[in-house]
């Protein structure tokens, strides 16, 4: 298949969103329990996988068919920017928004062997295989269709990133508040702004270990938490005694 824009960007689109299928599936298997909230962006799409696959499609062709190769350069194209995706991200927000400090051969916690090992695996299953035959269903679509498809979607992806980059700078905006004036009165009220805003309480959630370097971070943190707990425990309650009254249960 020739590469354009409109291709590229629609097998770019497919990756992010089995990259957000993959990654969903497994936290749930480990957690016990359906977790979707998954990725930076709000969207069913994480791009590092996105990113990760078209690099490995577009620079690894020539180790196709030695497998051993393919499986070395795979895990060092993903690694590498999984380690640039995480120092960037730090460096712009302020977050460590994953750490595999607790994995073994981990290299400052931003990267693991264990990763590589499955991005390995990954690269050789993308290169060989899958993106075959995606590209063949890819060419089943009329040019016009795949051509308005592409921007419709590069309208919704681009949308989503500057939503979410904006929660975080607004994030970061309440935390820098909370620091000046670390007292119950302005505490209570930027948790109450922060549980409001959907877009962060999704972020939150979807990265509940994610880590500051300022101090009262933490604390933050967990008293946003604390909160959110509590008016689940509140709506639940809430619930059950509605069906009480429903049903005259006392």
């Amino acid at each position: 298949m020739e590469y354009n824009y409109y291709n590229l960007f629609l097998l770019f689109f497919i990756y992010s969103f089995l990259g957000y299928i993959v990654e969903s599936t497994s936290v749930s298997m480990v957690e016990k329990k359906v977790v979707w909230n998954r990725g930076f962006l709000v969207g069913p799409y994480i791009p590092i996988f996105g990113t990760g696959a078209m690099i490995m499609v577009l620079t690894l062709q020539k180790y196709k068919d030695d497998v051993v190769a393919l499986f070395i350069m795979s895990m060092v194209v993903c690694l590498t920017i999984e380690y640039l995706c995480s120092l960037i991200a730090e460096k712009l927000f302020n977050l460590r928004w994953w750490n595999y400090s607790d994995k073994l051969f981990n290299i400052n916690g931003r990267i693991c062997l264990q990763n590589g090992i499955l991005f390995g695996l990954a690269g050789v299953l993308v290169v060989k295989y899958v993106n075959t035959w995606l590209e063949k269903l890819i060419l089943l679509l009329p040019n016009s269709l795949m051509i308005i498809l592409s921007i419709i979607l590069t309208v919704i992806f681009v949308s989503d990133i500057i939503l979410s980059t904006h929660t975080v700078i607004k994030f970061n905006s309440s935390f820098k508040r909370y620091s000046a004036d670390n007292t119950q009165e302005v505490k209570k009220k930027i948790i109450e702004e922060l549980q409001h805003n959907f877009l962060l309480n999704r972020l939150v959630k979807a990265f509940p270990n994610a880590k500051d370097k300022r101090e009262n971070y933490k604390q933050l943190r967990n008293e946003y938490f604390k909160r959110m707990k509590e008016l689940h425990e509140l709506k639940k309650k809430r619930k059950i005694k509605t069906k009480k009254q429903k049903y005259n249960i006392y």
